[in-house]
């Protein structure tokens, strides 16, 4: 899987990401302190919502799982949908935007 990704816009406890798998675009959103499903329309613009996209969510908790719950999400994506990754932790944060192609500035 060929992934990459450039920040695009701060959200509430995270990023928004321009996400390029396979050579097909998606947006990503990537945040962190927040595990309640109801602020998931604070993240994602209702502009996406309402052109239809789909929404796909994962719930990153450990460094040792992100892959698989990343995988598990970008796996069932389609051109135009739009995953949120919501992690427990900087260091899940971290992972999830290592995994997902944006490198990670010190």
């Amino acid at each position: 899987m060929d992934i990459t990704s450039i920040k695009v816009a701060d959200v509430p406890g995270g990023v928004a990401l321009q996400t390029t798998l396979d050579g097909e675009r998606i947006d990503a959103y990537v945040v962190t302190g927040i595990v309640d499903l109801e602020a998931i329309a604070d993240i994602v613009p209702t502009e996406k919502v309402d052109a239809g996209a789909e929404i796909h969510v994962a719930a990153v908790d450990e460094i040792d799982t992100a892959q698989e719950h990343i995988d598990q999400v970008l796996e069932n994506l389609n051109p135009g949908d739009v995953a949120v990754f919501l992690c427990a932790d900087e260091d899940a944060y971290n992972a999830a935007l290592d995994l997902l192609g944006l490198p990670i500035v010190p």
